[in-house]
């Protein structure tokens, strides 16, 4: 290996990451802005489409970019970051289903405390094929680039706590650019990469994480009808914020709910016992 140190690749390749990032989203924002009647480009943080767009092409980007630092720089094959499939699915579903329960949970508890309600319905094909594969790339980028590489790297090089606490900052830094974020957020968006960390320390898997965090983004935003991390995306459901921010949200969705902080809370504190994950994988 070219780099024998786990962390020292985990900062050259979140470097090059950060700055292919901001790289992407600056053509990005020009190709865009060049594309748009003079006076008309608005606001590009608030702008849904622009941030769809944005999503498709870093979400490509850092899949690509992954891929060719495990390959050329780790030298060790794509397989090996933990997309090993067979024995794993029971734990992947797992991940799926614990996304829909802590949404539900918390959005019946909101909605029986009247701080939200659904007002209509709109059955968009298009817009739930849009929020399928804008999530699952979205989920299956992140996945790779924190947990795949930036985790699997360090864990080598550190105690494993350490590594994750490092990783479930890292990823809530790369979220505070986004609309309308507050300080409970920022809380939740540690945490969430807590919960998404757990099962890879004890199973260099990924499919746990994948599936959570597709499931908790589509479900929240194109099923629910709440924003997904300050993005506004059509829904399923149209949702009506009728109580405090603290408790619902406000306009960066479920994730800065003080609710959303005691769920996560719990279900760290259920994913930490590794004999959870040894039955779960035993069972499968």
């Amino acid at each position: 290996m070219a780099l024998k140190q786990g962390w020292i690749r985990a900062i050259v390749f979140f470097i090059v990451y950060l700055g292919t990032y901001f790289l992407v989203s600056a053509l990005a924002g020009v190709v865009w802005a060049l594309q748009q009647a003079p006076g008309s480009t608005g606001d590009l943080l608030h702008n849904r489409s622009f941030n769809l767009l944005l999503l498709l092409v870093n979400g490509l980007v850092s899949i690509g970019l992954a891929f060719i630092f495990r390959r050329f720089v780790d030298r060790q094959s794509i397989l090996s970051m933990g997309f090993q499939w067979k024995g794993r699915q029971r734990s992947a579903w797992a991940g799926f289903l614990l996304g829909i329960i802590l949404l539900g949970v918390g959005s019946l508890l909101l909605y029986f405390t009247k701080h939200i309600d659904w007002v209509d319905t709109r059955l968009d094909k298009g817009a739930i094929g849009m929020g399928l594969g804008i999530f699952l790339l979205t989920a299956l980028s992140e996945e790779i680039v924190f947990r795949g590489y930036v985790l699997n790297n360090l864990l080598g090089s550190m105690d494993k706590w350490m590594a994750l606490a490092v990783v479930s900052l890292l990823f809530a830094v790369m979220h505070l650019g986004n609309a309308h974020l507050n300080p409970v957020a920022i809380l939740n968006l540690v945490a969430g990469g807590v919960l998404l960390g757990i099962n890879y320390i004890f199973t260099r898997n990924l499919w746990f994480s994948i599936f959570f965090h597709f499931s908790w983004n589509f479900f929240q935003g194109t099923v629910l009808g709440y924003e997904v991390s300050g993005l506004d995306i059509q829904s399923i459901w149209h949702m009506d914020r009728k109580g405090d921010d603290l408790l619902t949200g406000g306009a960066f969705g479920f994730e800065g709910s003080a609710v959303a902080t005691g769920l996560l809370v719990m279900a760290i504190l259920l994913c930490s016992y590794r004999k959870w994950w040894d039955e779960v994988a035993a069972s499968g």
